[in-house]
C-alpha cells in the first residue's frame, strides 16, 4: 500500500487515497464495515461483541491499523509513522482479533453440552472483516482455514453421538456436515486444485451472501442465529471467513484474466451460473432432508411439509437448469433465467411459511431462496460478454449431418465440387453418421499441384471470398479396425477464428471439434465439456495434463 512518491509529495498535494488501487480501497472499506457491524451482533448466547472488553479492544486496534496508511497519506502524523503504512503492519494488528475469535471457538468446543456457548454472527462477520484487512499472503491460508471449518463441522455429529443426543440431532448434524463439506469442496477446493476462476467467483459470492444475511437477520432478539459443536450444525456461518481469506488470491487472478477474449469470459460467467445452480440443488436437498427428519421424529406440521415439498421442487428445478445451461449456454440461457426466478418464488413460500423474513428462517433457507439464485441471475444477465453470446445464437439452427464429403477435381479447370450423399440434408440428429464413420472420411491425399482458381463449393462451412482451393483426391476409407489419431493437422492456409460457443455447441461437427483442439489450445476445456465430443478425442485431451481440461472431463461423469 505504500507509495513513496505520494509520501514525499508537498503537503498541499497529498491525498489520503493517492496511490491506492481501487481494489485495495474497496477491500479496506468492506473490512472496516464488517468490523464495525460485528460489535452489536451476538458472539455467543450470553454476549454481544460490544459487551466484551477484549472484543472492543481488538476491534479498535484493527480499525486503527486500517486507517493509519490513509491518515499518513493525508499528511497526519510525523514521518516516523511511515512504518504504519505497511500491509504487514496491518496484518499483525489484525492478528489479536483472530486469536480472540479462535479462543471463543475453542471454548465452545470444550464447554459442556448444556452450557450457553455457541458461535454467533458477530464472530463470523468480525473475523471475516479481520481476514479481509490482513489479506494473508501465505499460499496455504485458504486451505488451512477451510480445513479447520471442515473439522469443526465433522465434530458436530461426533459430539452428538458421544453425548447420547436423540437420533434426529445426530442425523441433522450429519446432514449439515455433508452440505458444508460439499460447499467447501465445490468452491474453495475446486479453486485451489485446478485454479478454476469460476469456482473462486462462486466462493466470494457465497461468502458475501451469507455475510449479508448475518448482518441483516442474525442479530434479532427473538431468535438470533447460533452454531455450536454441541448443536445440530456448525460451518455455514463461517463461510464468509473462508471467502475472506481467499479473496486476495481470487482478485489477483481475476485481474490477470481481465484481458481474456470475450468468448472466454462469457464461458467463465456461464460456468459460475452452472456452479450456482449446483449449489442450489445441494442446499435445497439439505432443507428437504432436514424437514423429513423432523417430520419423522417430531410429527407432521405445515411448515415442515412445505419445506420438504418446496425443497424437493427447488432441487429438481436447479438440476434441470444446470443441465440445460451446461449442455448449450445459448439455448439454455432462457431456461436458466426462468429457473432462477422460479426458485426465488419457491423460496418465498418457505420464508412466508416460517412466519416472516428474518430470524424465523435459517441461513440455508435464505441462501437457497435469494443468495444463490441472485448470483445466477447476475452472471447470466449483467456481463456484456454473456449477452453477446446469447445474441449470437442462430434464429433457426439446423444440425449438419456428419456425412462423408466427396470431392471431385476437374482436370480441365482445377475446380473443386463438393457434394454430400443424397438425403443427408434431411437427416435428423438421431440419424447422423457415427463418429467412427465421420473420422473415416477425414483421411485425404495431399493436394494436387495445379493452378488455383475460384470454384463453386457446397459445404458445411462457407469459403471466404478471397480463399482459393486446390483439388484433392479422396483415398479409400480405412476399415473399422484401423486406429485413427483424434486430431488431424489443419491445412496451413486456413486458420479460422474458433470461439467458445463453437467448442461447446453439441451441433458442431466432430471434425471441427478435433481442429479446435489442435488449433485453439485455450478452448480445449470447452471441447472436453461438449457432450458430442467422441471418445478418441476425449482420451487425447485427457493425456495432455491440462488442469482445466481435466476438470472439464471430470464434470462429464
Amino acid at each position: 500500500m505504500t507509495d513513496p512518491d505520494t509520501l514525499d509529495a508537498p503537503e498541499q498535494e497529498r491525498s489520503p487515497f493517492g496511490g491506492v488501487a481501487v481494489r485495495e480501497l474497496v477491500r479496506d472499506v468492506v473490512a472496516a464495515f464488517a468490523l464495525l457491524v460485528a460489535l452489536p451482533l451476538p458472539w455467543d448466547h450470553a454476549h454481544r461483541g460490544s459487551d466484551r472488553l477484549e472484543i472492543v479492544l481488538v476491534t479498535v486496534l484493527a480499525l486503527l491499523a486500517l486507517a493509519a496508511p490513509y491518515l499518513r497519506r493525508g499528511g497526519v502524523g510525523p514521518s516516523s509513522w511511515d512504518v504504519l503504512t505497511s500491509r504487514r503492519t496491518v496484518a499483525f494488528a489484525c492478528l489479536p482479533y483472530a486469536v480472540v475469535a479462535v479462543v471463543y471457538l475453542v471454548l465452545d468446543a470444550l464447554a459442556p453440552a448444556d452450557a450457553a456457548g455457541g458461535v454467533g454472527a458477530g464472530l463470523a462477520v468480525g473475523l471475516a472483516g479481520a481476514a479481509l484487512a490482513a489479506a494473508p499472503r501465505w499460499t496455504h491460508t485458504p486451505a488451512a482455514v477451510a480445513g479447520i471449518v471442515a473439522l469443526g463441522t465433522l465434530a458436530t455429529p461426533v459430539a452428538a453421538l458421544v453425548q447420547g443426543a436423540p437420533w434426529a440431532v445426530t442425523v441433522v448434524g450429519t446432514l449439515n456436515a455433508l452440505v458444508v463439506l460439499g460447499v467447501l469442496w465445490f468452491t474453495v477446493g475446486t479453486y485451489l486444485r485446478s485454479g478454476d476462476l469460476s469456482a473462486g467467483y462462486v466462493l466470494l459470492a457465497l461468502g458475501g451472501a451469507v455475510a449479508l444475511e448475518l448482518v441483516l437477520f442474525a442479530g434479532g432478539n427473538l431468535r438470533p442465529w447460533f452454531e455450536s459443536v454441541h448443536g445440530q450444525r456448525l460451518g455455514l456461518l463461517l463461510l464468509p471467513v473462508v471467502a475472506a481469506v481467499t479473496a486476495r488470491r481470487v482478485v489477483d487472478d481475476a485481474t490477470a484474466a481481465a484481458g481474456d477474449p470475450d468468448d472466454v469470459r462469457a464461458a467463465r460467467w456461464v460456468a459460475v451460473a452452472v456452479r450456482a445452480f449446483g449449489l442450489v440443488a445441494l442446499v435445497a436437498a439439505f432443507v428437504a432432508l432436514v424437514a423429513l427428519v423432523l417430520v419423522v421424529a417430531d410429527g407432521v406440521s405445515v411448515g415442515r411439509v412445505l419445506r420438504l415439498v418446496v425443497g424437493v421442487l427447488m432441487a429438481g428445478v436447479a438440476v434441470a437448469a444446470r443441465r440445460s445451461l451446461a449442455r448449450d449456454p445459448r439455448a439454455g440461457h432462457v431456461t436458466a433465467v426462468g429457473a432462477a426466478c422460479v426458485i426465488v418464488v419457491l423460496g418465498l413460500v418457505i420464508v412466508v411459511a416460517r412466519a416472516g423474513l428474518g430470524t424465523q428462517s435459517n441461513v440455508e433457507e435464505l441462501l437457497v431462496a435469494f443468495g444463490l439464485p441472485a448470483v445466477a441471475l447476475a452472471v447470466l444477465l449483467v456481463p456484456p460478454s454473456v449477452r453477446e453470446l446469447v445474441a449470437s445464437a442462430p434464429e433457426s439452427p439446423e444440425p449438419v449431418a456428419a456425412a462423408p464429403v466427396t470431392e471431385v477435381a476437374e482436370p480441365a479447370t482445377g475446380a473443386v465440387q463438393v457434394s454430400a450423399p443424397a438425403g443427408s440434408a434431411d437427416e435428423t440428429p438421431a440419424e447422423r453418421t457415427t463418429p467412427e464413420a465421420e473420422r473415416a472420411s477425414w483421411s485425404v491425399a495431399a493436394p494436387v499441384a495445379t493452378e488455383p482458381q475460384a470454384a463453386p463449393r457446397t459445404a458445411a462451412r462457407p469459403l471466404d471470398a478471397t480463399q482459393q482451393m486446390e483439388p484433392v483426391r479422396v483415398t479409400q476409407a480405412p476399415d473399422s479396425t484401423q486406429v485413427l489419431p483424434p486430431v488431424r493437422e489443419a491445412p496451413p492456409a486456413q486458420a479460422p477464428g474458433w470461439t467458445a460457443a463453437q467448442a461447446m455447441d453439441p451441433s458442431t461437427p466432430l471434425a471441427d471439434l478435433a481442429r479446435i483442439s489442435a488449433e485453439a489450445p485455450h478452448l480445449r476445456s470447452y471441447v472436453a465439456a461438449n457432450p458430442s465430443t467422441y471418445p478418441a478425442l476425449l482420451d487425447w485431451l485427457g493425456a495432455l495434463g491440462d488442469p482445466a481440461v481435466d476438470a472439464a472431463l471430470r464434470s462429464r461423469r
